[in-house]
């Protein structure tokens, strides 16, 4: 029995100082750093976008939130009673509405640019052409 584990063990020593067992060996421990390499990268990447992901909710929060303040406002009395005084000429009791009337104006202008087309080409170039040398 005693021969029998003393051979047993020469024979597990031989296998373990093998070449091929070496080599089956470092073939396995690359292969197992390999995986871990590719898991470890994958986890990098997962957790980047992850971080991206999360900045993009945030930023949708925020605009979530910018635009429930405005549903608020355009709810509130502030923002019906500005909106019909400005599209609906509505007043309180007691006060004097004032209009200024920019249409005029506007007629005005139109008018003067309408008066400019008027004029043909040549007497546009007659006007320079004369009218600025007796100017100076």
């Amino acid at each position: 029995m005693i021969r029998e584990r003393s051979e047993h063990r020469s024979l597990i020593i031989r296998i373990l100082s093998s070449k091929v067992f070496l080599f089956i060996f470092l073939i396995i421990a690359v292969y197992a750093l390999i995986n871990v390499y590719h898991n470890v990268s994958q986890r990098i990447k997962i957790q980047k976008e992850i971080k991206s992901l999360q900045t993009e909710v945030d930023s949708f929060q925020k605009d979530n939130d910018k635009l429930g303040e405005l549903i608020k406002y355009f709810q509130s009395e502030e923002y019906i009673e500005s909106s019909s005084r400005e599209k609906l000429s509505y007043k309180k009791p007691g006060e004097t509405v004032i209009v200024f009337n920019s249409e005029q104006n506007n007629l005005e202008k139109e008018n003067k640019t309408v008066n400019i087309k008027k004029k043909s080409n040549i007497i546009l170039w007659w006007e320079y052409f004369f009218n600025n040398q007796n100017g100076q």
